[in-house]
């Protein structure tokens, strides 16, 4: 079963994320952020910009996560 929890996560992740992302440089601009600290983003002026590009990384890999692991414990 754990087999179908990884295919159902990766085929979530896949559809999630073109939902969630506008495109590779929208991805690319979240997981930058991610690795900023928000003092830094603060400083920049991009605090907010900061917040909502880490959410959405969140949720994206938080419901993909959520997915696989529910339909590996079937």
């Amino acid at each position: 079963m754990e087999v179908f929890g990884v295919l159902a996560g990766i085929v979530s992740a896949y559809f999630l994320y073109k939902i969630i992302f506008s495109g590779k440089e929208d991805f690319f601009d979240c997981v930058k952020f991610w690795f900023t600290p928000d003092i830094i983003s603060l400083f920049r002026g991009e605090y907010w910009g900061d917040h909502w590009a880490e959410f959405k990384l969140i949720i994206w890999l938080g419901l993909s996560i959520a997915i696989g692991y529910g339909v590996a414990n079937i």
